[in-house]
């Protein structure tokens, strides 16, 4: 045998006992990928359906009601709370609200204006709530010349994507005939929960 065969052995030899003492294989490592259909505006109120496999909550499959309100520096903020009296659907948006009055429930003053925000998606199982803040402005703070305040028998609301309202009765609530700059009712987009906190 050459010397130059012998080297080349021994080089081999070297190699396989390097390659070879370590027993232990190193696996690959994997990611697992879980695929979801939710976006960053839909919630859900405990129930994994998603908004594509559901319709619009309807308003005759919500019971509406008026949550405690809360008084702060001449405004007066109450939950509209909307459950699901029905199949699980989804709400988005903001409920139409205005005041109303008398046995043909004539609205009074303006609609309620929409203040910005986050506007989510929730889908609601049976038994489920969403709410929306609404802010009523003390009427009393106006110019009573310019805004005419009556009392009113309660609130209109429209369910968010509904054209059927439901009246929720509040006792002692005051409205302004006129139209006010300021506007005497403002609203939030629905959000999940029954309540507040």
């Amino acid at each position: 045998m050459s010397i130059r065969t012998k080297v080349v052995l021994a080089a081999c030899t070297l190699l396989v006992a390097a390659c070879g003492g370590n027993t232990t294989t190193a696996s690959p490592s994997t990611t697992t990928v879980t695929s979801a259909t939710t976006s960053s505006t839909t919630s859900t109120a405990g129930t994994p359906a998603t908004t594509a496999a559901v319709g619009t909550c309807r308003t005759d499959s919500l019971r509406v009601t008026l949550g405690p309100g809360q008084g702060a520096a001449g405004h007066y903020y109450v939950p509209i709370v909307f459950t699901n009296t029905g199949r699980t659907c989804a709400i988005t948006g903001f409920p139409g609200v205005s005041y109303y009055a008398g046995a043909d429930h004539h609205q009074v003053g303006d609609a309620a204006s929409r203040e910005p925000g986050p506007i989510p998606t929730i889908v609601l199982g049976a038994g489920e709530s969403a709410f929306a803040w609404l802010n009523q402005v003390n009427v009393d703070n106006y110019d009573p010349a310019v805004c005419q305040p009556v009392a009113v028998t309660g609130l209109r609301v429209y369910p968010p994507d509904n054209t059927g309202p439901v009246l929720l009765p509040e006792p002692n609530a005051r409205g302004c005939v006129r139209p006010m700059a300021g506007q005497q009712l403002t609203v939030r987009a629905v959000r999940e929960g029954a309540s507040p906190n």
